[in-house]
């Protein structure tokens, strides 16, 4: 898509197609009694998940990209803080048999993403890549606000109808113009698969937080960085070195130890208590 669309026409165009794509596919799930459920606390719950995630978030990760190395962002931008604002804001419960393989996770994902302590900095870009994992942590973590009588359809929907207007402003502010001149055929491909991943992903998200403990959830997600590089061998023939493989190995470790954690800490609320009169 770079080759036809300057970064901020991406973002645009990416979420707005999606936005009308998802009202598309998942419009029959709206009608007139959907909307009386929602309360002007949970409009505002939808407008402030949308900006965290997609202003904030991807906004505050391209400047990060700009302004730092890729290990530099990419480590900062993963780290599984999650389950610590989960129990700071939400008072989420943790068990802190889970912290030995967090923090073996942080050490996996160092390996995996090859960034060497000794020459890291911080700087703009480390600060900016930061703001972008609290954006989208914090636009995860309000999945819990939704309100109860809607389904995930409803969400993904309605959190995209959002997210294109503030990338809309950014082009006009910056005098961009919001269609671009020569649209390529792999931009045609990029711009299709972006819309659908969009929808996918924010979908996926939603129904992961909506079902798993944030600490839990937050290091699945550093599978990421695992596909990402799974992905670029198969299709693009990127080679991967010993380090980061010995770091993917840890971080899927760690996160099948802390669901089995979880696991068993579901299963032991949930049983029946003995009596023992």
């Amino acid at each position: 898509m770079g080759e036809s669309f300057s970064p901020n026409q991406q973002i645009f165009w990416r979420l707005f197609l999606a936005s009308l794509t998802s009202w598309i596919i998942f419009g029959r799930y709206f009608n007139k009694s959907t909307f009386k459920f929602i309360k002007k606390k949970d409009w505002s719950v939808y407008l402030t998940r949308s900006l965290l995630n997609y202003s904030i978030g991807v906004s505050f990760f391209t400047i990060a990209i700009l302004n730092a190395d890729l290990a530099t962002v990419s480590f900062i931008s993963s780290l599984p803080i999650m389950g610590l604002l989960a129990w700071l804001i939400f008072k989420e419960r943790f068990t802190f048999r889970a912290l030995p393989y967090i923090i073996l996770s942080i050490i996996g994902l160092l390996f995996l993403t090859e960034l060497s302590i000794s020459n890291y900095i911080i700087g703009f870009g480390a600060l900016a890549a930061l703001v972008s994992l609290l954006g989208f942590d914090l636009s995860y973590l309000m999945v819990k606000l939704h309100p109860k009588e809607l389904n995930n359809y409803h969400n993904t929907t309605i959190i995209l109808t959002f997210s294109w207007v503030l990338p809309l402003i950014i082009l006009l502010i910056n005098n961009e113009p919001i269609i671009p001149n020569n649209l390529s055929s792999g931009a045609y491909i990029g711009l299709g698969a972006s819309v659908v991943f969009n929808i996918l992903g924010l979908y996926t998200l939603n129904y992961i937080f909506s079902n798993l403990k944030a600490y839990v959830a937050g290091n699945i997600l550093l599978l990421e960085g695992v596909f990402a590089i799974l992905i670029g061998y198969i299709f693009y023939g990127e080679l991967y070195n010993l380090q980061q493989l010995l770091g993917s190995l840890i971080i899927i470790f760690a996160a099948y130890k802390i669901a089995m954690i979880s696991r068993r800490q579901n299963k032991a609320q949930h049983a029946p208590h003995e009596n023992f009169s």
